[in-house]
């Protein structure tokens, strides 16, 4: 304590000259307007950038929970919009004031891939939604920018899905500007093109031409986006094309998938088995 109270006594000229010099500062900041303005702007230059920062951190640390809020948001987008394009159908050449809310028939869930697989010949992806969840077998499954695939298995609270880069699969659909039918296939050569098989060869396509779901089936509604014409020639076994269709949606990076469920399909696809064999 002494050695403490020798250096104060020691050193007091200091402290007298630096209590004098920022009573000095003091005075010339209360009666000069510029100082006053000079040291304000640098404040707020100094605590601008700060906050600017902090900001930004904040911001990049809350990226993932504003990513859950949008893919929810276009989840209910997307919901909406197939439930308009199925009331413009049902509406079609009857009484607009018959129709309920009650014959909606598609319902929209999002999940999160957690697995992919696209360089195989049979691909699948896993998503981190199930049965307790609400999916179903045959489900519908997009991306934002277009088709997917197929829900093929679920557990409890996982599904998987039969990407359409799987040499076993075959969706309905058709050329978009000439409404001409196919079968949608993929041949494993190359990851994001597959081929658009069956359409007449007397359909007049173009390269560049979209190509969307048929609604043939009970799994996708007609006119949901699956990719562009790229390629086209005749077929040298029958009298058809084999088209070559970009996928719009990059099967090598997903991050996030949409599901349909058609709320009518349990009870069609009852109604058909009774159909004779």
């Amino acid at each position: 304590m002494n050695q403490i109270i020798q250096f104060f006594i020691r050193t007091r000229n200091f402290f007298v000259f630096l209590l004098l010099f920022l009573c000095a500062i003091g005075l010339v900041f209360r009666s000069n307007y510029y100082p006053q303005s000079a040291y304000i702007n640098s404040a707020n230059a100094l605590s601008g950038k700060l906050y600017a920062f902090s900001n930004y951190w904040a911001q990049y640390f809350s990226l993932k929970s504003q990513n859950e809020a949008l893919t929810e948001e276009n989840r209910n987008l997307r919901d909406q919009v197939l439930q308009m394009q199925e009331q413009l159908r049902q509406t079609k050449g009857v009484d607009s004031l018959g129709f309920t809310t009650d014959s909606l028939k598609y319902k929209v869930l999002k999940a999160n891939v957690i697995n992919n697989s696209f360089r195989l010949q049979k691909n699948y992806l896993t998503i981190d939604k199930g049965s307790k969840d609400g999916v179903k077998q045959d489900m519908g499954v997009l991306s934002p920018r277009g088709v997917v695939g197929i829900i093929e298995n679920t557990s409890g609270h996982f599904a998987t899905v039969q990407s359409v880069l799987n040499s076993r699969s075959a969706l309905n659909a058709m050329v978009k500007r000439t409404q001409h039918f196919g079968s949608l296939h993929w041949n494993t050569k190359e990851v994001n093109k597959v081929q658009l098989l069956e359409v007449p060869n007397i359909a007049p396509i173009q390269n560049g031409d979209t190509i969307v779901t048929g609604g043939m089936s009970n799994i996708f509604p007609k006119g949901i986006p699956i990719g562009k014409i790229v390629h086209f020639e005749k077929s040298k076994f029958d009298n058809t094309f084999i088209i070559d269709v970009w996928l719009f949606t990059d099967m090598s990076n997903l991050d996030y998938v949409y599901l349909i469920e058609n709320k009518d399909k349990d009870t069609i696809s009852a109604l058909e088995k009774q159909n004779p064999k």
